[in-house]
């Protein structure tokens, strides 16, 4: 998976960029987890050990992880829902969830999420 990660010295931030379709993953990468690697090591921990059937759901503030059969999929939590306001809403109006979703296989989000780890600072 295509990344870069940036470090701003003026402000002391971390930052991660993904392509445009992983940008859930990047969100929920970004918001859920303190920007030090020791913060990652749990969710890194806990994917490491997922076997070929097993499925698992992390859910985060706003965004969701879920693996099925060593393929990750995550998801911004108000998809799939409706409100009763949005019935009345012209049907040919929609909207652009594409980046409220993403896919890519477990392998590529750990070897992600290590390369992120050791970015990070150690704290």
């Amino acid at each position: 998976m295509e990344h870069d990660f940036i470090y701003l010295p003026d402000s002391r931030r971390y930052l991660m960029r993904l392509p445009a379709e992983q940008h859930a993953l990047q969100c929920l990468l970004l918001d859920d987890f303190a920007h030090h690697a020791s913060a990652y090591q749990p969710l890194i921990q806990r994917l490491k050990v997922l076997g070929r059937y097993d499925e698992w759901q992390y859910d985060g503030r706003e965004y969701s992880l879920r693996v099925e059969q060593m393929e990750v999929r995550v998801f911004h939590q108000s998809i799939g829902q409706q409100f009763d306001d949005e019935r009345e809403l012209d049907p040919d109006l929609t909207t652009d969830d594409s980046n409220l979703h993403c896919e890519c296989g477990l392998e590529d989000l750990l070897a992600l999420l290590l390369a992120w780890q050791q970015f990070l600072p150690q704290r």
